[in-house]
C-alpha cells in the first residue's frame, strides 16, 4: 500500500482537528489542519493511481497517509466527499500547470516546430515520472461517468484545456480553432490512454512527436 511522505509541515497522528479543541483554533493550529487536508487529498489521489478507486475509503486513506482515522471523517462526510474533493484539489493544480505551460505559448504565433517542442514537454512527463497522475486523473474521470456529482469538475478542467488550446489554434489560424481544441484534446486523451496499458520503450520519439508533428502540418491558415 502506498504510504504518503511525511514532510516538517504536515501533523503528528497524536494530533486532533481544531474543531475537537475548545474556543477558537489559533492560526497556527488552522495550518496545520489544513496541511493534513492537503496530505490527504494527495494521498487519495496516489492511492487511487497505485490501487485503483474501490481501494478508496476513509480507513484506507488514514492508514496511508499515517493519520488517525478521525481526521478523514472530520474533513469528508463520505466517500463520495473524499473523491469530490481530491478531483477538485486535482483539476485546480492540472489547470494551474496547464497555464504555467503555455505561458509561452498562449497569444503568440510560434511555428509549428516549436509547437511539437512545447507540447512534447506537456505530454512525456504524464507517461513518465508523473504517470501516476494521469492514471489518476483518467480513473478519476471514469468514476465521473458513475457519479453525477463529479460531471462539473469534469467539464471544469475539459473546459480549461479547450479554452487555452482555442488559443493555440487561433494563433495558427486555423480556419475553425475550436473544433480544432476539441479533436486535439481527444487526440491527447487517446494518445495517453493506449500508452497506459502497453506504454511503447520510446514514446517521445515513436508517438509523441511524429502524432504532434503529423497533426499541426494538417492545420490548413487561412
Amino acid at each position: 500500500m502506498y504510504t504518503a511522505r511525511r514532510t516538517t509541515e504536515e501533523l503528528s497522528t497524536r494530533d486532533r482537528e481544531p474543531s475537537t479543541r475548545r474556543g477558537r483554533a489559533r492560526p497556527h493550529e488552522r495550518r496545520r489542519s489544513n496541511a493534513r487536508r492537503l496530505l490527504l487529498l494527495q494521498t487519495t489521489l496516489r492511492l487511487i493511481a497505485d490501487e485503483g478507486i474501490d481501494a478508496v475509503s476513509h480507513r484506507s486513506v488514514a492508514e496511508a497517509a499515517g493519520v488517525p482515522l478521525g481526521s478523514t471523517t472530520y474533513w469528508f462526510s463520505s466517500r463520495q466527499e473524499m473523491l469530490r474533493q481530491a478531483l477538485e484539489y486535482f483539476a485546480r493544480l492540472e489547470i494551474e500547470t496547464l497555464h504555467e505551460h503555455l505561458a509561452g505559448v498562449l497569444g503568440r504565433r510560434l511555428s509549428r516546430r516549436r509547437l511539437v517542442d512545447e507540447f512534447t514537454a506537456i505530454l512525456l512527463p504524464q507517461l513518465g515520472e508523473q504517470r501516476w497522475r494521469t492514471v489518476a486523473q483518467y480513473a478519476l474521470f471514469q468514476e465521473a461517468a458513475r457519479q453525477p456529482e463529479l460531471e462539473p469538475v469534469c467539464r471544469e478542467w475539459t473546459r480549461a484545456w479547450e479554452q487555452a488550446l482555442t488559443e493555440v489554434f487561433a494563433s495558427l489560424r486555423a480556419p475553425a480553432p475550436e473544433l480544432e481544441a476539441r479533436m486535439f484534446l481527444a487526440m491527447l486523451d487517446g494518445m495517453l490512454l493506449s500508452q497506459l496499458p502497453a506504454p511503447d520503450p520510446d514514446p517521445e520519439h515513436t508517438v509523441i512527436r511524429p502524432v504532434l508533428k503529423a497533426w499541426f502540418a494538417r492545420i490548413p491558415t487561412r
